[in-house]
C-alpha cells in the first residue's frame, strides 16, 4: 500500500471520528435523544448540531470531543510508532 502523506492521514481520522460520533447518536437516538436535546446540553443552536452530524468537514476535533461527552461517551486517542518496512523499497537505498 503506498503511503499518501499526512494529509491523507488527516482525512482518514477525520472520516473515522465523524463515523463514531454518527454511531454513537443512533445508538443515543434509540433511547430518546434527538438533535434539540443534545444541542440544549452543549448550549449551541439545534442547526450547529445538524451541520456537525451532517458534514465532517464541519465537525473539529473539539466538537468531536464536546458531543461525545453530551452523549455519555468519552473519546480516546492513541499514538502508535510506525514500524519499518519489512522489505525495503528502490527508494529506500
Amino acid at each position: 500500500m503506498k503511503d499518501e502523506g499526512p494529509a491523507a492521514e488527516a482525512e482518514r481520522l477525520q472520516l473515522l471520528v465523524w463515523s463514531l460520533i454518527g454511531e454513537a447518536f443512533e445508538k443515543r437516538r434509540k433511547d430518546g435523544l434527538n438533535q434539540s436535546k443534545l444541542a440544549r446540553r452543549l448550549g449551541v443552536p439545534r442547526g450547529q448540531v445538524c451541520l456537525w452530524l451532517r458534514d465532517r468537514e464541519r465537525m473539529t476535533l473539539k466538537a468531536a470531543a464536546r458531543l461525545a461527552a453530551a452523549m455519555g461517551y468519552d473519546v480516546d486517542v492513541r499514538l502508535a510508532r510506525r514500524m519499518k518496512r519489512a522489505v525495503p523499497t528502490a527508494g529506500d537505498q
